[in-house]
């Protein structure tokens, strides 16, 4: 009698999980660099493994399935996990291996970045530190990826396999130029600068559509909120800031707008991945962050 034992293979679950996640078994196979046949016969395989259907294809897409989601989840979980498997991992190591990779907004660096730094080469004299600049979703990714130990955005996405908390709440301003007409002009013949599609953009957007029953008349779309200050203080439009964005501004160079009918917090998150990692530093700016809360 011959026993034939099979196990999960890897590469089939990230191709799924990455096909799920991206919504497109193209776009999952260009990030691989595999063909679009490897990505199905991935998925094929853990079907018959798994003996579940994961997807219901359908003509130029796929729809999961409720086992497939479920599976999807349980990889990205798994993933993680696997990527911190290795030698390094299972031993304690010296502080001079020690590095610690931060990814952050510009915005955001001038509020936290100093003092981190300065604590983490107080603490850990012989760590290293890395720092690394992007927008939300950059940083998110990177942290997802392992490419980055530590996250600070201003706002989150929902990953199951991130750890996301919560260090401050603050709020979105409607910022010009004091040069911006000195009739000051209502709100709504002015022009606005905003940062890529985000939550609060859209909820501007929706907000000023209701209430002038037109589009947002939007200048520039530019993915850097240190970028949009310039702009709105050389009187170029209304820029969508957060205000800690603007607190070292020129209090005579600026005026916030408050209509009524717009309103929007932001909160300032710390991410990393729920895997154990021994990282003293990681684990010292974890706890030096989130009790500040």
């Amino acid at each position: 009698m011959c026993i034939v034992i099979t196990y999960l293979n890897l590469y089939h679950l990230k191709y799924f999980a990455q096909a799920v996640e991206l919504g497109s078994i193209s776009r999952a196979a260009e990030k691989n660099l595999v063909t679009h046949p490897a990505i199905s016969r991935a998925v094929s395989s853990l079907e018959r493994h798994l003996g579940v259907e994961l997807m219901e294809h359908q003509k130029k897409s796929f729809k999961v399935t409720e086992a497939g989601f479920l599976v999807a989840k349980q990889a990205r979980l798994l993933l993680a996990a696997a990527s911190y498997f290795n030698s390094s991992s299972l031993t304690s190591p010296s502080e001079e291996s020690i590095t610690l990779c931060i990814g952050i907004s510009k915005t955001l660096s001038e509020i936290y970045l100093n003092t981190l730094l300065k604590d983490i080469k107080s603490k850990f004299p012989k760590a290293k530190a890395q720092v690394r600049f992007g927008t939300t979703a950059e940083i998110i990714e990177a942290v997802a990826k392992n490419t980055i130990d530590l996250g600070i955005t201003i706002g989150s996405q929902n990953l199951p396999t991130l750890k996301q908390s919560v260090i401050k709440t603050e709020k979105f301003m409607l910022v010009e130029s004091a040069k911006a007409g000195q009739d000051r002009e209502e709100i709504k013949a002015k022009s606005f600068i905003l940062t890529e599609p985000r939550y609060e953009t859209a909820l501007l957007r929706k907000a000023y559509q209701k209430q002038f029953a037109q589009a947002l008349p939007v200048l520039f779309e530019i993915s850097s909120w240190e970028v949009i200050g310039q702009l709105v203080q050389q009187g170029l439009g209304v820029g969508l800031l957060p205000d800690i964005s603007i607190k070292h501004w020129n209090k005579n160079s600026y005026r916030i707008l408050k209509p009524a009918w717009f309103s929007s917090e932001y909160e300032v998150y710390i991410h990393h991945s729920k895997a154990s990692i021994q990282n003293p530093v990681r684990q010292y700016v974890l706890h030096a962050l989130v009790t500040k809360v």
